[in-house]
């Protein structure tokens, strides 16, 4: 019998289907990897499909907000973890959310 992780129940429970946007998925993506991840993790937490995860990751690092070791172990650069400070600071991120409830 597999054990259930507080992870899997989480995901199991989001009965909603939420469509983000990309900067919702980016922030995800570099808030995720701030100690590194793989990439199967990544998609795993924040619930991309195999070829969205590569053109987020791809597009992350491109950019320089995402970085790859020896290991495929992505984790946030200084640049991407300013980004995500500055994303927490817009008073417009994230509104829908705060909308809703």
């Amino acid at each position: 019998m597999k054990k259930l992780t507080y992870k899997k129940l989480e995901s199991a429970l989001r009965t909603e289907m939420v469509n983000r946007d990309r900067h919702e998925i980016t922030f995800e993506i570099l808030n995720k990897s701030l100690y590194g991840k793989k990439k199967t993790e990544l998609m795993r937490e924040v619930g991309l499909s195999y070829k969205q995860s590569v053109i987020y990751l791809k597009e992350l690092c491109d950019k320089g907000l995402l970085e790859t070791d020896k290991k495929h172990v992505y984790k946030t650069t200084k640049r991407g973890v300013e980004f995500l400070d500055k994303c927490k600071e817009c008073p417009l991120f994230g509104w829908e959310k705060r909308k809703k409830n």
